[in-house]
């Protein structure tokens, strides 16, 4: 046995003698290592990062996007149908986020749509009239008798005149915080078609889009008209495309 042992010991100082490493540094890192393991991580970190963030924006607008023609067609629905004729002139109105989902009653008195047009989680609003989701703000606007838009809340019901608010509604979207949640802001009429600006710097409770920004005219927040800012200025003073 001790011959076993002595062969054991002679064997493993052999490979010691041959090991140009030390023993005891062969289960660690030097601090030459660490530096460069550190140096790597963050340059992956710094190409990563990024990408990440500009994934995260991108997915969040194409929601937005998507959500937004949600709504049009909604709306669409809600007043082909005749749901809502407040003055029973047979000139049916548009409806809020609430009432679109059957969320609130409408504003005729009636109990809620039997059916939801629009999914809840899209159109249940804050005290504001904001929906948040996506890392977006949602503004649903319906006009009173000035053309002027109004939040959708069923406490503005008084608000909302029948006449033109069976031929006009608009709706914005802006980020929860620009250039971390999204970059772009976004509208949509009674139209359907979707707009975008890049460059308007809307975000949070901060800087907000009026209920008529991509709209062509003089007075950002009237939302009687049909001529939508396509590819020009809105009366926000800010460019704005059409997103197809």
């Amino acid at each position: 046995m001790n011959g076993t042992v002595a062969t054991e010991v002679l064997t493993r100082m052999r490979a010691q003698q041959n090991d140009p490493i030390p023993a005891h540094r062969q289960s660690g890192f030097t601090l030459i290592e660490m530096l460069i393991v550190t140096t790597l991580i963050g340059v992956v970190a710094g190409v990563a990062v990024p990408n990440l963030l500009s994934s995260r924006l991108t997915a969040n607008e194409a929601a937005v996007i998507a959500n937004l023609r949600a709504i049009s067609t909604a709306q669409f629905q809600f007043q082909s149908s005749g749901e809502l004729d407040t003055n029973g002139d047979a000139g049916f109105e548009y409806g809020t986020l609430g009432e679109l989902a059957a969320i609130d009653g409408l504003r005729s008195g009636a109990g809620p749509l039997s059916r939801n047009l629009l999914s809840k989680s899209v159109a249940t609003v804050d005290a504001n009239g904001w929906a948040t989701h996506h890392g977006y703000h949602f503004a649903l606007f319906l006009p009173d008798a000035s053309g002027v838009g109004v939040v959708g809340l069923a406490a503005n019901a008084a608000s909302f005149d029948p006449l033109n608010s069976h031929r006009f509604w608009t709706c914005v979207a802006w980020p929860v915080q620009n250039g971390v949640t999204g970059k772009r802001a976004f509208f949509v009429n009674q139209q359907g078609q979707v707009l975008a600006c890049g460059e308007s710097g809307y975000s949070g409770s901060t800087a907000v889009p009026a209920a008529g920004a991509g709209l062509v005219g003089s007075d950002p927040n009237r939302i009687d008209s049909q001529r939508l800012a396509g590819n020009t200025l809105g009366a926000d003073g800010n460019q704005w495309l059409l997103v197809h």
